[in-house]
């Protein structure tokens, strides 16, 4: 699973330290979705066209100020700052407020109305994609904004007390300003925290507090912080960084530890603490169905989709669509079972019968970059750091993750296993092809490397990302030396059943409002293998509800690269090129699907 530092989206939501009252934020968000819905990608210019100069210096600036508005988020995305112009922003952890001003609305207009002023016939072909990610983007923010209140801070599937860990673990220090600025933000934990709880006190007030789910998996991630004390994460990590820092003294280093030692015993020990201790006041009072998005509102429910599938189709269409691929998954694996393939001979591979199976973490990534040129576009050598999570802090819900590299620098890319969850061979082999090649590690280089606009990095599809790395999977089990029907039945079993199945049901669940029994006899009639009792599948909604889209964003945007690239084989037939396939995809960058599919037609195009 992929990480992120924040999703800009829900970073904008958050940053206030004022209220507003009922607004024409409110009234707009309908407005902003019927543009999202009825969002249509335009042909792009391929005669060469050079670069409008004006709308490159509109997209620096929507760079410098995005980059300017959160810390943590500057952080990671850019080591040297002053180069870009950015000004810093404040260094702390950010303003949390249940509700948005209008300035902040206002600003976002303006940004589009900025956008929309340039004629889209005088750029280039690379801004034309530009100009079309971020149309788009701007309109699944707008039309967001009516809906903070149901940004809920800790969740099973986004909990802040967890992600938190993440940021500070994964810090990397260029000099001894970004030391100091990691104690700075250190130090703010604990008012960030008295933020968040103030903010879902206010929900609960308004008759959305949290449910017991929620309170669990917030009460295990405050436990495993809270289990060690000298040996915390945040102490060991920490320290262990010092070491390699050559721009500080030993002294230095020292005096370094000492505050972040303090920093984390006295302020941010305490601070979990409480958290653990508030959030249990919840307990009881709401009831896991309660939260189905449908219920919720409906408008909600179906631009929740729209986001963590990166699609804007009719929620209708798409459903039918992952219905379609999930029977065409189904019918591959069952013609590969019948073709005398025993299961206990697909056990055997999948435990370690081939030997590039049993490669772990380095020697496995290197496996993976010098054999993916069967299927994708070459990337030679890319330096990454891949280490595993302390045990007691490690996401429960993640197996591995990915931190993208910094704009200015391609090789400090950085990948985190989990050990409770890395359990070898199979298993193994496909998450780190997921997180590293083909996966996110190398569909980020690999644009990176094409030279993209800065602004790029401020604004990001989900659907796409890590549809991208499900579909990656698929084809680095092709190259992993196992027999292709092994590699086809091993993806259902480790990846698709779950992305796809559980897709479904969260939709069915969340939009429909489906009820266990129409799940369960969904299933019996439409399904080759899943088979659901009506307490297996009250069991299942009660898991989407609790965590909604969180697997749309692989199950939904893996089936529409299914999708995709079954369109282009069949229109290119003999003359389909996997390579440059790939390459189509990954140029331009991570974008919604109909947009992609606009580059999938010029690839359709030129093969013929």
């Amino acid at each position: 699973m992929k990480k992120l530092v924040m999703i800009v989206m829900l970073a904008m939501m958050l940053v206030s330290c004022t209220t507003s009252k009922k607004s024409e934020i409110d009234d707009n968000g309908p407005k902003y979705l019927e543009k999202l819905r009825s969002f249509e990608t335009r042909q792009k210019d391929m005669t060469g066209r050079a670069d409008n100069k004006e709308f490159d210096a509109f997209l620096d600036k929507v760079f410098v100020e995005g980059m300017g508005a959160d810390f943590m988020t500057m952080h990671f995305s850019v080591i040297d700052y002053k180069k870009y112009g950015i000004e810093k922003p404040p260094v702390d952890l950010g303003e949390i407020s249940y509700s948005f001003p209008q300035k902040d609305f206002d600003y976002m207009e303006g940004q589009l109305e900025e956008l929309l002023s340039f004629d889209y016939d005088t750029l280039s072909y690379r801004q034309q994609y530009d100009y079309e990610a971020l149309e788009y983007s701007l309109y699944e923010t707008l039309a967001s904004y009516a809906y903070y209140p149901y940004s809920f801070l800790f969740t099973s599937g986004s909990n802040l007390a967890e992600n938190l860990i993440s940021n500070f673990t994964d810090y990397t220090f260029y000099d001894e300003e970004s030391v100091e600025d990691y104690l700075a933000c250190l130090a703010d934990v604990d008012r960030y925290f008295d933020d968040a709880l103030e903010y879902t006190e206010k929900q609960s007030k308004d008759g959305l507090g949290m449910i017991d789910p929620w309170i669990d998996y917030t009460h295990d991630t405050c436990e495993g912080m809270l289990n060690k004390k000298e040996d915390n994460a945040l102490i060991t990590t920490f320290d262990e960084r010092m070491e390699d820092l050559d721009f500080l003294t030993e002294a230095q280093k020292e005096n370094y530890r000492k505050q972040n030692r303090e920093l984390v015993l006295n302020e941010v020990l305490p601070a979990y603490e409480k958290v653990d201790k508030e959030v249990e006041k919840y307990r009881g009072k709401k009831k896991t169905e309660d939260y189905a998005l449908y219920k919720l509102n409906k408008d909600y429910a179906e631009l929740t989709y729209y986001l963590v599938g990166s699609n804007n189709e009719p929620i209708d269409e798409v459903f039918q669509e992952l219905k379609d691929n999930i029977s065409t998954l189904e019918a591959t694996y069952v013609s590969c079972f019948y073709d005398q393939i025993a299961y206990g001979l697909l056990q055997d591979a999948m435990n370690g019968m081939n030997e590039n199976l049993e490669l772990v973490n380095r020697d496995c990534l290197e496996y993976l970059r010098t054999h993916l040129n069967v299927y994708y576009p070459d990337l030679g050598e890319v330096e990454y750091d891949i280490q595993e999570l302390d045990p007691d802090t490690a996401p429960a819900t993640a197996i591995a993750y990915y931190w993208p590299s910094p704009i200015d620098n391609s090789n400090q890319n950085i990948i985190r296993t989990n050990p409770n969850n890395m359990i070898g061979g199979f298993e193994t082999y496909g998450t780190l092809s997921h997180e590293g090649f083909p996966g996110h590690l190398y569909q980020h280089v690999y644009y990176h490397r094409t030279d993209p606009h800065n602004f790029r990095s401020v604004i990001g599809f989900g659907g796409y990302t890590e549809g991208w790395a499900v579909d990656a999977q698929y084809y680095a089990y092709r190259f992993s030396g196992i027999d292709n029907d092994y590699a086809a039945m091993g993806l259902f079993i480790e990846d698709a059943w779950y992305f796809f199945y559980y897709s479904l049901i969260d939709l069915a669940t969340n939009y429909y409002g489906w009820s266990a029994k129409e799940i369960a006899d969904y299933f019996e009639k439409e399904s080759m293998l899943m088979s659901l009792t009506k307490e297996d599948a009250h069991q299942m909604m009660d898991f989407v509800v609790e965590m909604p889209g969180v697997y749309c964003t692989y199950g939904l945007g893996a089936s529409s690269f299914m999708t995709l690239c079954e369109r282009a084989k069949s229109l290119t037939g003999e003359k389909f090129d996997y390579v440059a396939y790939h390459d189509a995809l990954l140029k331009n960058g991570p974008l919604p699907f109909n947009i992609l599919e606009e580059a999938v037609n010029e690839y359709i195009a030129a093969s013929k």
